[in-house]
């Protein structure tokens, strides 16, 4: 039987993707039930063996400063990857980020320009850039994902989405910024498919954008929630021109030729399913 390693097991992805898996095929993330750190290759080392590694591991906190990003994102990475090499893995899918920033065209495929737009995404690119050198040096193969905006209704605070629900749930006032801003939203399920789909190919070095391919504005997020919940939230918006971007949308052609997936939960019903309280 196939055993996987899924680091980030207990976050809002991991704990999906640890769902849908056999429990005989997970190699845990924890050692005699203590989570073990990816900063440290000792540790990590301990791990048992695994065929594929799914890592989700790192941190996505906002504001953080870059020894943070670096230590957590870029050092985790590179110490899972040493993992892969030494207990002789055959594959790993590393889960990334948008990348970027502010794009030229939409919607955005895998050859448009990158340009990391804050520190946590700098050290999202910086660990691809890592698995693509094991790739080629060690003969690893390697799938990234670059999902857009992934929503569910365990979503962190301080996501639209989790901060929306805690405003319908506390009546707390939420700053808008820039309404008019359109963004692709996958809801996690749909992304978790993705992964494990993946996992039964053996790309050798593969990239992948993964979205809905389809945009909407703050503004018609907000209405539409609303109409879900039949309350006003409460709301205080904000125009700031230096950080406004008209549109961020996933071409998802490649995804969708190279494994035939489509996404199952329009935006809609994914909405209903965390708001329908």
């Amino acid at each position: 039987m196939t055993k996987i390693l899924v680091t980030g097991s207990n976050g809002f992805i991991g704990r999906q993707v640890i769902k849908r898996l056999n429990k005989s095929e997970v190699i845990s993330d924890s050692i005699n039930t203590k989570r073990i750190n990816l900063q440290n290759l000792e540790e990590v080392m301990k791990l048992n063996r695994s065929d594929i590694v799914i890592h989700l591991g790192g941190k996505t906190q906002k504001e953080l400063d870059w020894n943070d990003y670096f230590i957590n994102n870029v050092i985790g990475t590179l110490n899972i990857l040493e993992y892969c090499i030494r207990k002789n893995v055959k594959k790993i899918i590393f889960v990334s980020t948008y990348v970027y920033g502010n794009p030229k065209y939409s919607p955005v495929d895998e050859k448009h320009v990158i340009n990391p737009h804050d520190t946590y995404t700098k050290s999202k690119y910086l660990a691809e850039k890592l698995c693509e050198l094991y790739s080629k040096k060690f003969d690893l193969n390697v799938t990234i994902l670059r999902p857009f905006n992934i929503f569910g209704k365990t979503l962190p605070n301080g996501f639209l989405i989790s901060n929306l629900l805690k405003s319908v749930k506390t009546d707390e006032k939420i700053t808008i910024v820039n309404k008019n801003s359109k963004r692709d939203f996958l809801y996690v399920d749909d992304f978790v498919d993705v992964i494990l789909n993946i996992k039964d190919y053996d790309f050798k070095f593969e990239i992948f954008n993964i979205g809905s391919g389809i945009s909407y504005s703050f503004n018609e997020i907000i209405k539409k929630i609303e109409k879900i919940t039949s309350k006003k939230i409460n709301l205080d918006y904000k125009n700031n021109k230096e950080i406004f971007i008209k549109e961020i949308k996933a071409d998802t052609t490649k995804i969708n030729k190279k494994i035939n997936w489509k996404p199952k939960i329009k935006f809609d019903e994914g909405l209903q399913r965390i708001f329908k309280i």
